[in-house]
């Protein structure tokens, strides 16, 4: 069942559309993973050239101080990812660790001024870990700001500026990809990226004093990809379904006319030659390839039909043919051998004589016929001179037809008229319609043989004034074993125009037979061997 073309083909369409779904999904999540791969570097990158920048006030000694140590942690919280403060030689500075989640204090107001430098703000801050934005005027009277702290924990009412500014609420502050969750439930595991960026920290005079480097980034899109190939996942199971289902269907149309086909082809091998391919609506009736396949079955079966009619009407009419010498034959040779007397025996033998003559002549007829239908050749097809041919054999019937008492006349080109194909069956041909004409035109008749050269074509025709073709034997003249019911009594085995018809047929060329009304011309056109 699975070896049938309309499994392989649905198989076919299902395997096209896996490898489609396949190349596509991967360019896909290839295309999205390297989008989302320069996405993390150009965020650590960015963020790793601003911290850079803010750190290259502080001289090599400032991590040492707690304020400076915050402001790190600080800016890891903000960038969202790890940050480690290198020194000239490689030797870790300050290295924040993996950013967690953490509370924020916003708003408050700071009841004593603020210094106007960052390094005196922080000099001066005990309780805040990291002052993320000052120098928000709040009144027209005094410099005092608004300040966000960022805390390890809530903000503890120690006194002095801290104390005063830590008036505001605590804000649960998570990590997500897009930035900050606020009051959100953290996720259980933060996916992070493994890329690691670096930027090398400057003094004015231009001499690399260390390195900011910045590594466990945002893993930007993994969520997004991960969904993305669920989708394709579905996507392709579905398209391979879809393509199966199309091409079991596209199947069915392609292995409808080829089981039709079949059938018929079964039809005919049964014995019945009448079967055909259903030409209405059937597939004999499209325009594509299987449709002229069904056309050409369908000849090759009318071909395949008459060749076989032919043939059973052949063996049934050479059956026939051969019947009535060889009863004749069996008669002369019973009354042979019956009297005594030797001279009825002698007239006996030889009647028995002329019917295995007969049927020598009838088996010789049958044995060349066959050959020309059939397409056993027996020499190979050659270019030669048609003219010289029919010039040659009318010469020597000349001398027959004036032993009859007949005219004869021949109108044969001087130059060559050249054919290709094979002398010997040409020249059977032409001495079968010249015998005809003479044997069927009484004495004092006429016979004509005349060749003549029509643009591509050789032209042969064989004109009598005989006793001419009844009107009703026309049709039939050409078929085997046929004869004009007016030719009964005049010698012959009804073989020889269907010798000249295969003859003409097989060199391409074809024959006609025609009442003059003086008698019958039969003109034979053949293409020229230019």
């Amino acid at each position: 069942m699975h070896s049938s073309i309309r499994w392989r083909l649905a198989l076919s369409f299902a395997t096209i559309a896996l490898l489609a779904a396949l190349l596509l999904g991967a360019i896909l999540l290839a295309l999205l993973l390297q989008s989302y791969s320069a996405r993390e570097r150009a965020y650590l990158e960015g963020n790793a050239t601003a911290i850079g920048r803010t750190l290259t006030q502080y001289s090599a000694a400032a991590p040492s101080t707690d304020a400076a140590r915050e402001l790190v942690k600080g800016l890891a919280f903000l960038s969202q990812a790890r940050v480690r403060w290198l020194d000239a030689k490689g030797a870790t500075l300050v290295d924040t660790g993996v950013p967690e989640r953490t509370n924020v204090a916003i708003g408050g107001t700071v009841g004593v001024a603020l210094a106007t430098t960052p390094d005196a703000s922080l000099a001066t801050a005990a309780p805040p870990d990291v002052i993320l934005a000052v120098d928000i005027p709040l009144t027209q009277t005094a410099p005092v700001s608004q300040a966000i702290f960022l805390m390890d924990g809530p903000p503890a009412a120690t006194g002095g500026m801290a104390s005063a500014a830590l008036a505001g609420p605590n804000i649960s502050v998570v990590s997500t990809y897009d930035g900050f969750g606020l009051n959100m439930e953290a996720p259980q595991a933060l996916e992070r990226s493994s890329q690691v960026v670096r930027v090398a920290l400057y003094d004015p005079s231009g001499a690399v004093t260390g390195a900011i480097e910045l590594s466990e980034g945002p893993a930007y899109g993994r969520d997004i990809l991960t969904s993305v190939a669920r989708g394709w996942l579905a996507a392709g199971v579905l398209a391979v379904l879809l393509a199966s289902l199309a091409g079991w269907l596209a199947a069915g149309r392609i292995t409808a006319p080829i089981h039709a086909l079949a059938q018929t082809a079964s039809r005919m091998a049964e014995g019945d030659l009448t079967a055909r391919v259903p030409d209405a609506g059937g597939p004999a009736s499209s325009q594509d390839e299987l449709g002229q396949m069904a056309r050409a079955f369908n000849r090759m079966a009318g071909q395949v039909e008459s060749t076989i009619v032919t043939l059973r009407q052949f063996v049934a009419d050479a059956a026939h043919q051969l019947h009535t010498p060889l009863t004749a034959l069996r008669t002369n040779l019973e009354l042979a051998a019956g009297p005594e007397d030797a001279a009825p025996q002698n007239i006996y033998l030889a009647r028995a004589q002329g019917q295995v003559a007969r049927l020598t002549n009838l088996t010789d007829e049958l044995l060349q016929l066959s050959r020309v239908e059939t397409g056993i050749a027996g020499a190979p097809s050659q270019r030669f001179d048609l003219a010289a041919l029919v010039r040659g054999l009318a010469e020597a019937q000349a001398a027959r037809a004036e032993q009859a008492g007949l005219a004869f006349d021949l109108a044969v080109p001087a130059a060559p008229v050249w054919v290709v194909g094979q002398p010997e069956q040409l020249s059977a041909l032409v001495d079968n319609l010249v015998d005809n004409a003479l044997k069927f035109t009484p004495a004092g008749g006429a016979v004509t043989v005349s060749l003549a050269f029509e643009e591509v074509t050789a032209v042969f025709s064989v004109e009598d004034t005989g006793i001419g073709i009844p009107a009703d034997d026309l049709p039939k003249l050409f078929h085997r074993f046929h004869r004009a019911r007016n030719a009964a009594a005049i010698p012959g085995s009804g073989l020889g125009l269907a010798y000249v018809k295969a003859v003409a047929e097989h060199h391409g060329g074809s024959v006609l037979a025609e009442n003059t009304g003086r008698g019958a011309r039969f003109t034979v056109t053949l293409p020229a061997g230019q």
